[in-house]
């Protein structure tokens, strides 16, 4: 629960101004997405793959992030 509370007041602090703190959403969710997808799959290691596919289970990337898992297997 601390580390919500850290992560909520540090978004807070860079949300633009004139939002009371609150952080606008994506101008297209599915870029962000895609976004999160390339940032993870660059760290080029399982565990962070295996963050994509908890935070998006039924995303199409997730199948891919899947695909890479087994490919980091082999």
């Amino acid at each position: 629960m601390v580390a919500t509370i850290s992560l909520v007041l540090a978004a807070a602090g860079e949300a633009p101004a004139g939002t009371g703190g609150i952080m606008a959403r994506p101008s297209d969710p599915e870029k962000a997405v895609q976004a999160e997808y390339e940032n993870l799959k660059s760290k080029g290691t399982r565990e962070a793959l295996e963050l994509f596919i908890g935070r998006h289970p039924d995303h199409p990337l997730a199948d891919r992030a899947r695909e890479e898992i087994k490919g980091i297997a082999r």
